[in-house]
């Protein structure tokens, strides 16, 4: 069965929701087709709180990008994140042969000690509610021989994968699905964020050397560690954008609407860059008089909260990974890493060279101006994901077509296997 060349990403966030629709063409090459975002509505932190709403602002996404594209969003990659993910590294191990003789490995052996490394961590106490949604091999080790990138045709006794395992709470992930069928959509598959945005702001030396990813998105703030071109630790700390926005509401008295717009507007992540004397008028809230208040101070609240951000993430990490083998440095991507001086506080905590993740777009053609942000980090990474997936796979393409009645034309899609599994 054909698989249509037609890719649409789907990256569903607590402030907004965005949807690329490209062709993926027959020198494997990406053109974008469609781009349409809309305000996130019915969902808290990644949870869907109200499903209809969080319908409503996914149709309204998708089509938005059809109508640019002119043709149905098809093969939908939704990227999620939130703190109902766990992830963890385990170990698969198999035996290759029952007999005194070595045994050449295959990729059916490949698929078999991953699975055993999914099936030991869905087994744990605590899993049986979550649903893996990755299980991405680190290395593998044959005979005590360990750090071995490929072992395709290699030949020994006993194969072992050290394996990165991402999970998702099965009920809430049904939900985001929900939302997308009740627009008459299918989802043709589920990425973690940061490992789609990994793909759209770091390049293969930054992943081989060792690299930090930090998205911090409306509700989340996403942690991905990337070591000789594998992942090596994800985590999820539930605090973002939104939480800036919301205390310089509280602080300044005023609404949410006014505190975003100052925050975009006038937001400084290094206070003492302000001069103390300086002041902005705030609007009250429902025709309440205006006030000046100090810029410094409005600085000093975001300064806070980001500090704490990127110090808990520094505690995670530190916990958790050997921090002196990041060499290639720290990347913060997502809507609130445009907040300015934002690289110099996170460079400031970790004491590590860091850039802002801008998506690449040099391997995009057709209109990609608008996704020149990282708030669209997200999005480009899941189209990169999928690009890597079909040309690995070989996936046989049919044409692309646009027609006032593209309605008419779904595709039978086949569900390919991902992660080796």
């Amino acid at each position: 069965m054909k698989q249509t060349n037609i890719i649409t990403a789907l990256d569903i966030g607590t402030t907004k929701i965005c949807a690329i629709i490209a062709v993926l063409n027959d020198d494997r090459s990406l053109e974008v087709k469609g781009v349409g975002s809309s305000k996130s509505d019915g969902l808290v932190n990644s949870l869907v709180i109200d499903i209809m709403k969080a319908s409503s602002a996914i149709r309204s996404a998708l089509n938005q990008a059809e109508e640019m594209a002119e043709c149905k969003a098809q093969n939908i990659y939704v990227g999620i994140a939130g703190d109902y993910i766990k992830s963890q590294n385990t170990l698969g191990r198999i035996s290759l042969s029952t007999g005194n003789e070595a045994t050449e490995v295959t990729p059916e052996h490949l698929s078999n000690v991953i699975s055993n490394a999914r099936n030991n961590v869905k087994i744990q106490q605590g899993n049986e509610r979550m649903d893996v949604i990755h299980a991405i091999p680190q290395f593998f080790d044959i005979d005590g021989q360990d750090g071995i990138m490929n072992p395709l045709n290699m030949t020994g006794f006993n194969l072992t994968a050290y394996v990165h395992v991402v999970m998702a709470d099965m009920n809430i992930m049904k939900n985001i699905i929900k939302c997308i069928e009740i627009c008459s959509y299918t989802v043709q598959d589920i990425i973690l964020e940061p490992i789609a945005s990994s793909f759209a702001v770091l390049n293969e030396v930054e992943k081989d050397l060792g690299s930090i990813l930090i998205d911090i998105g409306g509700g989340t703030t996403d942690i991905a560690v990337f070591f000789k071109n594998s992942i090596r630790f994800s985590a999820v700390i539930p605090l973002g954008g939104t939480n800036i926005t919301n205390d310089i509401a509280i602080g300044l008295h005023t609404s949410p609407a006014n505190a975003e717009k100052i925050k975009i507007e006038k937001g400084n992540t290094i206070s003492k860059d302000i001069p103390k004397d300086l002041t902005i008028k705030i609007e009250g809230i429902a025709g309440r008089d205006a006030k000046q208040k100090r810029l410094r101070y409005i600085s000093e609240i975001i300064e806070a909260r980001m500090r704490e951000i990127m110090e808990d993430a520094y505690k995670i990490l530190n916990e958790n990974h050997e921090l002196k083998l990041i060499t290639a440095g720290l990347t913060i991507t997502g809507g609130a890493s445009l907040l300015k001086n934002c690289d110099r506080l996170a460079e400031g905590v970790f004491n590590m060279s860091t850039k802002i993740g801008y998506p690449q777009l040099d391997r995009l053609s057709g209109p990609t101006d608008r996704l020149q942000s990282p708030k669209f980090a997200t999005a480009v990474g899941i189209l990169y994901y999928v690009q890597n997936e079909m040309i690995e796979k070989n996936v046989k393409l049919q044409a692309y077509k646009t027609t006032d009645g593209f309605a008419r034309f779904w595709q039978s899609i086949v569900k390919f296997f991902k992660d080796f599994v």
